[in-house]
């Protein structure tokens, strides 16, 4: 499979939910549902709201293994740094989540296959 079916190559679909260090709670995929709407409706978040939908998408997307979603994930990222809106105080927003209970610690979590897509990409990106 490559990169226009997963969005994520190499690293396989089913690898996905072992992906990141965390994964969204019951909460945490209903907040994840709402901050979602508010950007689809075009609300304006705070950088903030920004930076955790950020966050939780990409945890959604991957628990599921749903490669539509890392797409859609990929794609608010782009267009949030197109209107200016860069990730910024992350580390802040991820301890909010920690601490509110909305993500927890993943049990399948795999340190080094992250960087496996992110050294993927990098090549990529050198040889054109």
């Amino acid at each position: 499979m490559d990169s226009q079916k997963n969005p994520l190559y190499p690293v396989p679909i089913d690898d996905y939910p072992k992906l990141f260090d965390y994964v969204l709670t019951v909460d945490g995929l209903v907040y994840f549902q709402t901050l979602k709407r508010n950007y689809i409706l075009g609300k304006d978040l705070t950088l903030d709201e920004y930076n955790k939908l950020r966050l939780l998408y990409v945890y959604y997307a991957t628990a599921n293994k749903n490669p539509k979603e890392v797409f859609a994930w990929q794609d608010i990222c782009i267009s949030l740094d197109d209107k200016g809106i860069y990730e910024k105080e992350m580390f802040q927003s991820k301890e909010d989540l920690k601490n509110s209970k909305l993500i927890i610690e993943n049990p399948q979590y795999n340190s080094g296959l992250y960087r496996k897509y992110t050294e993927y990409v990098k090549q990529k990106m050198n040889s054109k």
